[in-house]
């Protein structure tokens, strides 16, 4: 039996002393700090309807999108600094800690300043780029835009994404997905801007979208494999930091997502060109473009509609030009590099938001025993 017992520690050393009270410390902090939420206008739907019915008419104006009193996060991001400055001195997993809690710093600037004209240069703090990869998106982005160009929308039946009466809704489907897989997660529908999104114990489903079977088993896989699964798994961790997120591991779980959905061949159509402007679009904002400039811009590179370019425009310039959207293709080719050359790495990324660079420092404490 003490045989088993240390080889079964072999495999997953003890957290240090130090972890428990880093774990709290951080993990109050990201429970307090909500970029995308701080950054999404609450009349959103409101203003996008107006912007379509007048658009063509008005040769184009600006939207007047309202937010939420933002949050002063003053004291907060002064203990994320310090705390940063703390870890960065327990060795190699006190780094990887350190680089989450300058992150979450990072982010409360972000949620300060949301609505405001300081949005757009703390997003650039947060979205910067990190390596070569940002560059090939770039190439990646605008070959999908090309080579779906003019690609004629499907006809296939939709269904309504929160009709609980059919089977193959995206409501029903995430459901059962979820039941059968006996993830501790509720699913419930509500006015956001993705088809869906997992929070807290919680998947949302958006309202009254007509979507084909495809968006709908895209959607379930993507937000199932790429979100949910892994934070389950990462709350039975013993490492607090797989749940909170490493530094820049919210954006290479989207890469971890965007690569579950190539491999089972639904990165294709109107999704790379949903992508690939994404990414334009956001690239626009990093480069100074107003609102009207980016939707002339959807509108020149392929977007299907105007209320597609309205929509699009609206998610990058949100807050006052968030533009996060600009990491999703970057994360998405970090993450298949890292699967071809160390595959062995592909499960430490799907137990929580961790990010390419952390995954080996965190390998360890990510078997199960």
């Amino acid at each position: 039996m003490a045989r088993r017992h240390r080889a079964r520690s072999a495999e997953r050393p003890a957290p240090p002393a130090w972890v428990p009270d880093a774990d709290r410390l951080l993990g109050a902090a990201a429970r307090r700090i909500r970029v995308v939420g701080s950054s999404t206008p609450v009349n959103l739907v409101e203003e996008l309807a107006r912007l379509a019915a007048s658009w063509d008419r008005s040769g184009g104006e600006l939207p007047r999108f309202t937010y939420a009193p933002a949050q002063d996060h003053g004291e907060l991001r002064k203990a994320m600094e310090a705390a940063a400055e703390r870890l960065a001195g327990q060795g190699e997993l006190g780094a990887v800690y350190a680089g989450r809690a300058s992150e979450l710093a990072a982010e409360a600037a972000i949620c300060e300043a949301a609505g405001g004209a300081g949005c757009w240069s703390a997003a650039r703090r947060r979205y910067a780029a990190r390596d070569a990869f940002d560059e090939q998106a770039d190439a990646l982005a605008a070959t999908w835009v090309e080579q779906e160009a003019g690609a004629a929308s499907s006809d296939e039946e939709r269904v309504r994404s929160d009709d609980a009466r059919s089977p193959w809704s995206l409501l029903s489907r995430m459901r059962r997905e979820i039941g059968a897989r006996r993830l501790p997660l509720r699913v419930v529908i509500a006015d956001i801007a993705p088809l869906a999104a997992t929070g807290d114990g919680v998947i949302q489903v958006a309202r009254g979208r007509m979507l084909t079977r495809d968006d709908v088993e895209r959607t379930v896989l993507h937000e199932i494999e790429g979100h949910a699964a892994p934070s389950v798994r990462a709350a039975a961790l013993p490492l607090g930091i797989f749940a909170i997120g490493t530094a820049n591991g919210g954006d290479d779980q989207e890469g971890w997502a965007l690569a579950r959905e190539r491999a089972a061949g639904y990165l294709v159509g109107a999704r790379r060109i949903e992508l690939g402007l994404r990414h334009l679009a956001a690239r626009s904002v990093e480069r100074g473009a107003g609102f009207v400039e980016t939707a002339r811009l959807l509108e020149a590179r392929g977007a299907r509609s105007t209320g597609d370019a309205l929509r699009i425009a609206a998610r990058v310039h949100r807050g006052g030009g968030l533009a996060r959207e600009v990491v999703y293709l970057p994360a998405l080719l970090r993450v298949e590099a890292l699967l071809v050359e160390q595959p062995a790495l592909g499960p430490v990324l799907a137990s929580g938001r961790v990010s390419v660079g952390a995954a080996a420092s965190l390998s360890s404490w990510a078997r199960e025993r």
